[in-house]
């Protein structure tokens, strides 16, 4: 009752443009540093320590596997697929109740997610992991679970149309930013899809978050990554790889695939090849088309000796420019998933 009094509240003394925030007001805080990055966030009085950009960029050598939550994940043998990076997304976490996969990383942009499965959401939380969630995911997770919860590092980022505490920024705003511009890219001269290298600045939605998963890992400095159950097909109809027919939760992707996140895909594709960054999708059965990512059976990523060793180190995003496209890593065997 008193969250409801609140937002009415909020929506009488603010303009449409600041609406956005009224599930932060007036318990939360946000403190940003020079650039705009969020350094800070207070929450009912209780500082939430965040991680910090400098410890997770890196160059990285080996691929990035992001778990989205389509059926065709449950046709893959994940005791059969070496992984050492993994970025899962919502519901992927139930993969892990009967596979050996290892979280790496974690993206939830979905408060609703939070609300309806707070069963998957407490296991997320409990992980060794970094979490990239939006203010106010961030302030569900901590209204819905004790610090002793809590395993995982977040951090904190903002939808690039709609920054917690800032107003609400229109396409020509942010094209006529000078710091936006050199770090996103838009589709088109009047489109609000876009692709955003620099999450720190906002990422573009795009109607899933496996896209916003995808700038994600692309902001850490992966240069090669595989999709995992981005199926996107009939997807009203069709229960996520955790679910039932039963217990499905509802979904707008069948609703925003045509105008939003398969033209969202389609940019970033293209962007990304430009850049040198490598995607492929596993789920042969995807309503992206061969064109946005190829396609391939996640049973040649064994025989392509993919994921089966990695560097001593990873190297700074900074000093991709500086190594030789012919530099070998110096490399050691490792375990399947991660473990030595």
């Amino acid at each position: 009752m008193l969250s409801t009094i609140l937002k009415l509240v909020y929506r009488h003394s603010h303009a449409a443009k600041w609406r956005h925030n009224e599930r932060l007001w007036p318990h939360a805080r946000i403190e940003r540093d020079a650039m705009g990055a969020i350094e800070r966030f207070t929450w009912r009085g209780r500082h939430v320590p965040l991680a910090r950009r400098a410890e997770l960029q890196r160059l990285r050598r080996l691929p990035c596997h992001i778990i989205a939550s389509g059926p065709s994940v449950a046709e893959i043998d994940y005791e059969a697929l070496p992984m050492h990076h993994v970025m899962g997304v919502n519901g992927a976490i139930a993969l892990s109740a009967h596979a050996p996969v290892k979280f790496d990383y974690y993206c939830i942009l979905d408060a609703g997610f939070v609300r309806q499965r707070p069963d998957l959401a407490r296991r997320i939380v409990a992980r060794d992991l970094v979490l990239f969630v939006t203010p106010v995911v961030l302030a569900r997770l901590l209204d819905m679970f004790p610090v002793s919860a809590l395993g995982c590092r977040f951090y904190l980022v903002d939808d690039i149309y709609k920054r917690g505490f800032e107003a609400a920024r229109t396409t020509r705003m942010l094209r006529d930013d000078a710091q936006i511009s050199a770090s996103a890219s838009f589709l088109g001269d009047d489109s609000e899809i876009g692709f955003s290298f620099d999450i720190d600045n906002g990422f573009f939605h795009g109607g899933t978050v496996a896209y916003f998963a995808l700038q994600v890992a692309t902001w850490l400095g992966f240069t090669e990554m595989y999709m995992h159950g981005l199926d996107l097909r009939d997807a009203s109809h069709t229960p996520r790889f955790y679910e039932t027919m039963q217990t499905r939760a509802p979904t707008r992707l069948d609703a925003e695939f045509a105008n939003l996140i398969e033209p969202s895909f389609r940019h970033a594709s293209q962007v990304l090849r430009l850049r040198g960054v490598r995607v492929e999708n596993l789920s042969p059965a995807s309503a992206l088309g061969e064109d946005i990512f190829g396609k391939v059976d996640w049973r040649s990523l064994r025989r392509r000796n993919l994921s089966l060793v990695m560097p001593d180190e990873a190297l700074p995003v900074a000093a991709v420019g500086s190594v030789a496209v012919d530099a070998m890593p110096t490399l050691r065997p490792t375990g399947t998933h991660g473990h030595a």
